[in-house]
């Protein structure tokens, strides 16, 4: 599978949305149901079912494959994080339901016979008892403790079964698999051994004791230490923090010689490099770390990992010592000779195909780890779902014997499923409950086996059901639990009989639950009552269920609070059948039910919701009915409803919704007795509403509360009696309770539960913050929610008060009034809502043609009369909840005025006196008010200022800051009062309106609600003003007065454009004509014109801006009531509206020219159009479908707008068009599409392309999903735009560019958009051609070139040929970044000359200006200008090309003449330093050979190559992203400028998530996962990249080997030398400093450290004589080693040396007459490649057999080998040197003369030069002695071999001192070759490398264990291992050296409580509907 598979999985396993993870799980399943069905749909469609026999549906190859995805998912299903298996088991259930269901071929199904009738007997039910099974079978908890022991692969079903019979006996369970009588095991094992060198074998230290019976186990004790989950391993597991018992010693004792042997081979060193299938890596962002529990983590192996542990689906490939071939372009993945299938899940050909998979999940269902059981569950469910079927079946089987062999697999599993429900223990809590997750999972899977059970085979299983609930045998002590303690039962006697395990009922009663659920059809089958063929006794529906009923009743009596929950739930699937055909035992069920209600003492009783839940579902039944009404039956409801009040205010949010909707549908019954509802009932619904902080518990009681009173308003007398006035005002005194100040409780009405003979419980407040009324935990906004719930019940209850007037006003009026003229600001809010409401209700109760409220009701009348007067009088000096604030002030300002007595010592007498008291009423002139303070910082203050005189200057400056305060605390208090005022206006006003009185004057009354929707902060009472505006208007169109609504909307119009940032001001921008403002970039727009917008708005007074979102919200909300209540009338009600909203725009574009609209807009409409835009994109949302035509005939004056000069005017215009395009999308896309992209295009007219360009950029980022249809017309007007001359235009249309592309894989499938003629709908399908070829390089059309070319083109090269034409036929630009070695000079070649031919002809035939000769530019290398040259003549002939090399005097000659020419060819450094001579010319194509060169955007050459202009840009590259993705950009930035933004945000989106996740720790593995998915997708389009494999099938294979050396005595002691030196310590310090500090001229300078360091290192490991320079410094080296006397240039000391001339001699190369083992030189290295090339060795003793190029990094070490190696001991080897002392002239030359030369050996280069571009097939083996630290550059050298016209396998080897830093260094290569074959091609895989902090751990010399060596025996060692064994603790073992846990860890083992919605697949409903019930 290419990698695309790794990246699914990693966001299978971190997605950090459940939609990110179900994505991938379908795309997941997508790409392994490819092999099996051709087109895949993710559902399956009926006829796919019916096609289901087509050819690789029975194709073993087809169904490996799929096998092989599978088997990469199911490690998934071990993780810890619960959404990892969730999302597991979807991307299983997509691949069950994507593949038909398998059935045997001879499936003859019409045969209507059922397995009941057949002839066949029916199979017998595994012999299963409950009893046996809770005396003796081990539990099963939530881990075995054994957390780190190493997971086990299963690589054969053989293995699969054994791990399965090795569960089960582990669990006593032996009974349960008869894997024994099916097959001998030993035979079996010992063939597969025979065949296999990969079986572990099984070691269990049981053996040694054989057990006398199957049952006997010893009997369980809980916490027994049990056997670890799988601990299969044939090596001894980690010391682990549970001691294991068995050592390995008895172990081995215990097995056959032939294991012992197999186990010896096993351990050898060496053999422990097979590759398991990557496991899921742990995301630390998922929110547990997953330890390896028993099987639950898999980690992938390589050779050199200390702790190998694999995969239990792996495939490993037994130990091999063939060469491995490693292919670098796959991420340096080691592929295996042959992919391995998925053999664990394999099956004989012919039985039901997913029978492997059973198999291991089987295994799993019985693993120690609750997650591990839970996920298998979980898989199991999905699969027997959707593929169940047919299980157990065989092809060759006839439809008898299947249907006899399906009856017994169900029972087989069903017995295993069974199993697991008694043995498991495991509960899990979510929130307030507690869950058990692997006992739901269970019965989940139990159920979906059922739906395909026979009958007599679910009777079974429900018998024994049964027997877990009834549990009618005698539990031995130690099994039984001790009793739940809860709540005040603690004093419990301890005696007490459990009779029962609780969790085994529960399990019982759960499998009830799903299994009446899925097979109703047992109910209604009354079968015969008399003896079954079978013989067993007929059983009746009705017997099932009333056996179902006892069940129930059973647990709802018990005593745990889990099973009572259970067992009302478990009725309630079949409560509709409980009804009908068990009518009888209905009084028992709701006498339980009842009782159980009543018992319920404790708080955190979670079954109280289910409880109620299935009263509810009951009482809707008649017969239940009939019961509760009949006294003589059941208690009467008005007993029962009662027991249901305690929990109206219980801590479970669920239980408080479901109390009031129980009681609420015990109310809508008709025929039940009422006589329970009651004034508690009553004061417990009202104290919903003004506690309840939840919106649904509120509404709901609302709800309820409309409901009771309509109900006992129609009762005589009974509102009179029962409601008293003082209970009212309670009512009233709670509602209108000040904000802030704490509800009083008093009032409240509590119910107690009283158990006789105990006290009563004490019960969590849950109303605590509520009732306190603490600001700081409670927002206002949940208040004032509550308290207009409180009004609006008060206000029903006025409403419905019986209609004897007298009664009401008497009641309600005292009340009301005081409030209505209460001195609190909320209080006469609040009263005016309630009259508001009251006004309302009234309206909707009688009929239209009624009198007012005012005219029947005084009270009505008064209140009417009371709000107009305040309205317009004066408002009142302050409010009540004011008086604090005035107190505070008061306080300051006497101590303000004293402090002229107290510090400058005026006397006390000329300080003035403020009054000891304060007043807010304002009528006392003695007391203290807001005057007087406003009076004492005033001419007070200022009086006794100039008392003082000039003196006291310093204490005057200190009561100077005192005044200040002052002064803000009274601004602050009028601002308040303001804001009250506001309030209480507009509540005023809204009361008055609803009240539907006439004022003499409407303005009062106007201003009021006005103010409201300007100013108000608090959306509900925002929202309310709305409404009333909407009713004044309704009230004055009735009584035809007409100016008010005009005023009003004009109002409305000018608050939406109060919003400076919405509504720009024309005036201050109206001199920015150029430019996009809406994407304008920092500094884009001239700065003058931004200082001066800057300046301007800043000149605004600060609460016009602060408050202008406020009023635009008010706005919006008042025209979305205005149009809910007129709908399409709106404009007929309020005729001046139009003009209003649009006039502008009507007023401006009166002409058809932009330009005379331009000049109308700049004398005097320009801020009236603005304006208008903003106010329609504001209201056109709002409007009704039958307005819409109007909005459509303003679609021409937009146009016109989007045409203006100014760019203000076009930025309003496409915004305001786009929201009109979201709301009324086909008209308004019909008209874009038709009138305004063609604008695009315009070449004369720059403000056109920028009005279109901004609007489709505002469509495309508001339409966002809704844009798909129209898509494809945008995307190619876009793409012409992105090469745009002007700047704004280029960086919009890339930027809208990115975000198209994306979406255009979706655009397929989709129907067209509506309302499109034909020819729109014609053109779609040529741009959706375009799109296919865009995205597709393979369907690009076929190019023919129109000269000829003296080459003949392979396919490949043409399809490159074919896409560079497709780009350039739509002016874009791209990188052909090919393997290397495919001829992508070839391919260029082709282009220019078809081009240069092209334009040519054009120029001949037409003469046309853009058809005039223009020569295109060649930069590369400089090493490649002659390669170039030269491959030009040879390949076109109609091509003159020029080089432009040599001195500065030779090039300034051929500049003047380069007109001429067709082609120039140049090097890098040259367009460096001519770049004034080049940037000026035209260049029809610039091509960047190896264009990775400008990766760095800041150096001077990347500045001036991309300062060159050309028609056509084209980057060559093999690699196009060598150490970070980051480089991608700058090459983007040459070929499409702004396509991936600006450098810093390019970082911000995809370089930094990327680098992140270097080191594979996903905690952002999502991001970064997501981060290369979606840079992918961007760049996809313009990067074809062509791999070898993929092309060039008669390219030879290439090998690479690591060749590893040891260091030499001399280089050891140089190495440790330096670890202990101060080199070391400074660039240890260096490292730490650099992450610390944050100064960059600090970090490059502990940078260059470092990096001298690691050179020293590197140059150590190459040869000691690349560090010791000096000879005394040689002769101390030498001494220590004591080898003085051979000086440095014996090759002994250089170890690489030695490789080199073994290498060398291996290949024939330098044997000759001085060396004697020329004879032997036939090693087995040349025979093998002889063998592989096919060719036979040719006996000619001129020529070596092998050809070597060798690569160094630097000079000096090809001068070493020249001299200690060739000379020295090598004599007769021939070689040649190109390094970058050859002169660039001749360097093709040598290249030519060794390709051409057989008799040359040998070519030495350094990379640097001989890396890039050069063809040298004439070697075929390939040795690096140095190594590059950029992998690309390595990569890039070695297939100067391995390319076109090789004609041998390629042998590269790697030449690598172990245990040094070249070791490590390989380690960051591999991880920089990831994110490069991410981006660049499909092949993305897991980003695994070095972690940055790890730079220290170069310097170290590792040992061959891979330990570190520590020279300090004592305390360094120490320390540094323990740092190490932190490492390792984290990543889940303990570390190799043992050692306990610390507690840290420990506790970070602890989980976090999963949260509430993480157990949501338990909900009945949703399981049924997806089994489709």
């Amino acid at each position: 599978m290419t990698s695309r598979l790794d990246r699914l999985l990693l966001l299978l396993d971190t997605g950090s949305s459940t939609s990110v993870r179900n994505t991938a799980a379908k795309q997941l399943a997508q790409l392994a149901v490819k092999s099996i069905i051709s087109d895949v749909t993710v559902s399956v469609a009926e006829d796919v079912k019916n096609t289901r026999q087509h050819g690789s549906f029975r194709d073993p190859a087809a169904w490996g494959e799929l096998m092989a995805v599978v088997a990469r998912i199911i490690p998934y299903l071990h993780s810890k994080s619960h959404e990892t298996r969730t999302a597991a088991s979807v991307a299983l259930s997509q691949v069950f339901s994507s593949t038909p269901v398998w059935q045997p071929l001879y499936s003859d199904e019409d045969s209507t016979m059922k397995t009941e009738d057949s002839s066949f007997s029916a199979p017998e039910f595994t012999t299963f008892s409950v009893e046996e099974l809770v005396v003796q079978g081990k539990l099963l908890l939530a881990s075995s403790g054994k957390e780190f022991i190493r997971p086990v692969v299963l690589s054969s079903p053989v293995e699969v079964k054994k791990a399965r019979k090795e569960a089960m006996g582990r669990l006593g369970l032996e009974f349960l698999d008869d894997v024994a009588e099916e097959m001998d095991l030993d035979k079996e094992l010992g063939a597969d051994i025979e065949g296999n060198a990969d079986v572990d074998m099984d070691i269990k230290a049981e053996d040694s004791t054989p057990s006398e019976s199957p049952m006997d186990v010893c009997p369980p004790t809980i916490n027994k230490k049990e056997e670890p989950a799988h601990s299969r391993s044939a090596t001894p597991a980690d010391p682990s923090p549970v001691p294991t018992t068995p050592a390995a010693e008895t172990e081995v004792n215990a097995m056959s010689a032939r294991e012992r042997n197999r186990l010896k081979r096993k351990r050898k060193p060496g053999n422990s490099a097979f590759v398991a299938p990557q496991p899921p890596p742990q995301a630390s962002s998922s929110k547990y770390n997953a330890t390896a529990t028993g099987t639950s983590k898999a980690r992938l192996v390589t050779t050199d990992e200390s702790t190998t542990s694999t995969s239990r689906l792996g495939s490993p490939t037994g130990p091999s010592h063939d060469k491995v071939m490693v292919d670098p372009s796959k991420g340096g993945a080691v592929s295996p000779k042959a992919v391995q299938e998925a053999k664990a899940l394999s099956v004989k050909p012919g039985c039901w195909i997913w029978d492997g998979v059973v198999q291991v999940l089987e295994v799993d269902l019985f693993s120690a780890a609750w997650e591990v059981r839970h996920g298998a569950a979980l898989a199991l469910r999905e699969l027997l779902k959707i593929q169940g079927k047919c299980g157990g079946m065989e092809d060759s089987a006839s439809w008898e014997e299947n249907l006899i062999a399906h009856e017994k697999w169900c029972n087989d599993l069903s017995a295993k499923l069974l199993c697991v429900l008694v043995l498991d223990r495991f509960g899990d809590f979510v929130s307030d409950q507690v869950v058990a997750p692997v006992r739901e999972m269970i019965s989940q899977t139990l159920a979906s086996l059922l739906i395909h059970m026979p009958q007599r085979s679910v009777l079974h299983v429900h018998s024994l059901l049964l027997q877990m609930i009834r549990q009618e045998f005698v539990i031995p002590a130690p099994a039984l639990p001790l009793p739940k303690l809860k709540g005040s039962r603690k004093k419990v006697d301890l005696e007490q009989k459990v009779t029962h395990i609780w969790e085994i009922r529960h399990a019982g009663l759960l499998g009830i639950k799903y299994e009446v659920a899925v097979r109703s059809d047992l109910f209604d089958s009354v079968q015969d009552e008399g003896k079954q063929e079978d013989g067993s006794g007929g059983t009746s529906g009705a017997t099932i269920l009333s056996d179902v009923v006892d069940a129930a009743v059973l647990g709802l009596g018990d005593k745990d609070d889990d099973v009572r929950a259970v067992a009302a739930s478990c009725l309630l699937p079949v409560a509709g059948h409980l009804v009908e055909r068990v009518p009888e035992s209905l009084d028992r069920v709701l006498l339980v039910l009842w009782s159980c209600l009543s018992d319920m003492k404790d708080d955190l009783s979670s079954s109280v919701g289910a409880v109620m839940e299935l009263l509810g579902k009951l009482v809707a039944y008649d017969k239940v009915i009939e019961i509760l009404a009949n006294d003589t039956v059941s208690l009467p409801l008005a007993t029962l409803a009662p027991t249901l009040f305690p929990f109206f205010r219980h801590t479970i949010y669920n239980v408080r919704l479901s109390v009031v909707k129980t009681l609420h549908s015990f109310m809508t019954v008709e025929s039940l007795p009422r006589d329970w509802i009651s004034v508690p009932f009553l004061r417990l619904l009202y104290q919903n509403m003004i506690v309840e902080e939840r919106l649904e518990i509120r509404d709901a009681s609302l709800e309820a509360w409309r409901t009771t009173i309509g109900i006992i308003s129609d009762i005589p007398g009974w509102m009179e009696s029962n409601l008293t006035q003082q209970l009212i005002l309670d009512w009233y005194a709670i509602v209108m309770t000040p904000l802030g100040l704490p509800v009083d409780p008093v009032a409240f009405y509590h119910p107690v539960l009283v158990v006789e003979g105990e006290a009563p419980l004490e019960r969590h407040n849950v109303d605590k913050n509520m009732l306190a009324q603490d600001l700081s935990l409670i927002t206002t906004e949940v208040i004032i929610k509550a308290r207009i719930a409180g009004s609006i019940a008060l206000a029903l209850l006025i409403t419905y008060w019986p209609s004897s007037i007298a009664s009401m006003e008497e009641v309600f009026q005292p009340i009301l009034l005081h409030y209505v003229d209460s001195t609190s600001m909320l209080q006469k809010v609040l009263s005016a809502i309630i009259s508001e409401e009251w006004a309302r209700e009234y309206s909707l109760k009688v009929r239209p043609d009624s009198p007012l409220l005012i005219d029947t009701s005084d009270l009505a009348k008064e209140i009417s009369n009371k709000t107009l007067a305040w309205l317009q009088g004066t408002p009142p000096a302050a409010y009540h909840e004011m008086a604090f604030a005035l107190a505070r002030i008061h306080v300051d300002a006497v101590s303000l005025l004293h402090s002229f007595a107290m510090d400058c010592k005026l006397p006390i007498s000329s300080i003035p006196f403020l009054g000891s008291e304060i007043d807010i009423t304002g009528t006392n002139p003695d007391r203290f008010t807001i005057e007087t303070a406003q009076e004492a910082i005033g001419p007070r203050y200022n009086q006794l200022k100039s008392m003082l005189g000039r003196t006291k200057k310093r204490e005057l400056a200190v009561i100077e800051e005192k005044r200040v305060v002052v002064s803000a605390s009274i601004d602050r208090y009028l601002e308040v009062k303001n804001q009250h005022e506001i309030r209480v206006g507009a509540a005023f006003a809204a009361a008055f309106v609803a009240l539907r009185s006439t004022p003499d004057k409407v303005s009062p009354v106007v201003k009021g609600i006005m103010n409201g929707i300007k100013n108000e902060e608090n959306l509900d009472l925002q929202t309310r003003s709305a409404v009333a505006v909407a009713a004044f208007i309704e009230f004055c169109s009735v009584h035809q007065i007409s100016q008010p609504p005009d005023k009003i909307v004009k109002n409305l119009c000018t608050f939406l454009c109060q919003d400076v940032e919405q509504t720009p001001t024309f005036a201050f921008t109206r001199k920015v004509t150029d430019g996009i403002l809406s994407f304008h970039k920092a500094g884009q727009v001239s700065t003058a014109a931004t200082t001066k917008i800057a300046k301007d708005k800043s000149e605004l007074p600060t609460e016009e801006t602060d408050k202008s979102p406020l009023s635009r919200r008010g706005a919006r909300l008042a025209f979305d009531e205005l149009s809910s209540k007129f709908g399409g009338r709106l404009l007929d009600v309020i005729p001046n509206m139009w003009q209003s909203m649009a006039g502008g725009l009507l007023s401006a574009f009166q002409s058809a020219t932009p330009q005379e609209c331009d000049a109308a807009m700049e004398k005097q409409f320009g801020q009236d159009v603005i304006d208008s835009l903003s106010v329609l994109e504001a209201a056109v949302p709002t409007f009704h479908l039958e307005l819409w035509p109007k909005v459509t005939e303003m679609f021409p004056m937009m146009l016109l707008a989007l045409r203006s000069k100014f760019a203000i005017i076009r930025q309003s215009a496409a915004r305001c068009f786009a929201t009109i395009c979201e709301v009324i999308t086909a008209d308004a896309m019909r008209f874009v599409i038709e009138q305004v992209v063609s604008l695009m295009g315009d070449t004369l007219i720059l403000a056109n392309r920028q009005g279109a360009t901004e609007l489709v950029y505002h469509i495309v980022q508001k339409l966002d999903i809704k844009a798909l249809p129209y898509v494809i017309f945008l995307v190619i007007p876009v793409l012409g735009r992105m090469s745009d001359a002007n700047e704004d235009v280029r960086a919009t249309a890339t930027n809208t560019f990115a975000s198209v592309v994306k979406m255009i894989p979706l655009e397929a499938g989709l129907p067209d958009p509506p309302g499109f003629p034909e020819e729109l709908l014609k053109r779609r399908e040529e741009e959706r051609q375009f799109l296919t070829q865009l995205l597709d390089g393979s369907k690009v059309e076929q190019y023919t070139i129109p000269v000829p070319i003296n080459a003949e083109l392979r396919k490949y090269q043409q399809d490159g040929v074919n896409w560079l034409a497709f780009l350039a036929k739509y002016q874009l630009h791209g990188i052909l970044c090919d393997d290397m070695g495919l001829g992508k000079t070839l391919q260029s070649i082709c282009i220019l000359s078809s081009k240069h031919f092209e334009r040519t002809e054009r120029y001949k035939e037409t003469n046309s200006p853009d058809a005039v000769h223009l020569p295109s530019l060649i930069i590369c290398p400089p090493t490649l200008t002659g390669h170039w040259y030269y491959e030009i003549l040879k390949y076109a002939d109609n091509l003159k090309p020029v080089m432009y090399t040599g001195n500065a005097r030779e090039r300034a000659k051929l500049v003047p003449k380069f007109k001429s020419y067709d082609i120039v060819i140049t090097s890098y450094e040259v367009v460096r330093n001519d770049i004034n001579n080049l940037e000026s010319m035209r260049w029809l194509y610039c091509i960047l050979d190896e264009g990775h060169v400008i990766k760095n955007a800041k150096t001077k050459l990347t500045k001036a190559v991309k300062s060159i202009q050309a028609q056509h840009r084209l980057i060559l590259s093999g690699t196009p992203i060598q150490n970070n993705v980051l480089e991608l950009w700058s090459l983007f930035d040459f070929l499409m400028p702004g396509f991936l933004g600006t450098e810093s945000s390019f970082s911000d989106r995809f370089s930094k998530p990327i680098l992140a996740n270097r080191d594979g720790k996903s905690k952002n593995g999502e991001a970064a996962a997501l981060a290369l998915e979606a840079l992918h997708k961007q760049v996809l389009p313009f990067l074809l990249r062509r791999l070898k494999e993929d092309v060039l099938n008669d390219l030879p294979p290439k090998i690479i080997q690591d060749y590893y050396c040891d260091l030499s005595d001399l280089q050891k002691t140089l190495y440790d030398d330096f670890s202990k030196s101060s080199g070391r310590q400074d660039a240890e310090d260096a490292v730490q400093n650099s992450a610390s500090s944050s100064s960059s001229a600090n970090k490059e300078g502990s940078q260059q450290h470092i990096f001298q360091s690691l050179q020293y290192l590197r140059k150590l490991c190459n040869h000691p004589a690349l560090v010791l320079k000096d000879q005394e410094a040689i002769n101390n080296a030498l001494e220590k080693v004591g080898k003085r006397s051979e000086g440095l240039s014996d090759i002994q000391h250089a170890p690489k040396l030695l490789a080199l001339r073994q290498l060398l001699l291996d290949c024939g190369i330098g044997g000759g007459s001085s060396s004697p083992t020329a004879d032997q030189a036939k090693s087995e290295l040349i025979e093998s490649t002889n063998t592989d090339t096919g060719d036979s060795p040719t006996p000619s003793n001129t020529f070596s057999q092998h050809r070597v190029l060798i690569f160094c990094q630097m000079k000096q070490m090809l001068n070493i080998i020249e001299r200690d190696l060739f000379r020295a001991h090598m004599p007769s080897v021939t070689y040649m040197r190109l390094d970058g002392g050859t002169d660039t002239g001749k360097r093709h030359a040598i290249v030519q003369t060794f390709n051409a030369d057989p008799s040359i050996d040998v070519l030495l280069l350094t990379t640097h030069v001989g890396g890039l571009g050069l063809t040298l097939t004439g070697a075929d083996t390939v040795i690096f002695v140095e190594h590059d630290w950029n992998p690309m550059k390595d990569l890039q050298a070695m297939d100067r071999a391995h390319r076109i016209g090789q004609k041998k396998v390629v042998n590269v080897y790697r030449l690598i001192t172990k245990g040094t830093l070249e070791e490590k260094i390989m380690g960051l290569q591999r991880f920089k070759l990831n994110v490069a074959n991410s981006v660049v091609t499909q092949q993305n895989s897991g980003l695994s490398s070095m972690d940055t902090d790890l730079v220290l751990d170069l310097f170290k010399r590792t040992s061959e264990g891979g330990e570190e060596e520590e020279e300090e025996a004592g305390g360094g060692g120490a320390k540094k291992k323990k740092k190490k064994n932190k490492h390792k603790v984290g990543m889940g073992g303990t570390g190799k050296e043992g050692g306990s846990v610390g507690q840290q860890n420990l506790l970070q083992g602890l989980e976090d409580l999963p949260p509430e919605d993480e157990y949501q697949e338990f909900d009945m409903s949703k399981f049924l509907g997806s089994i489709g019930k």
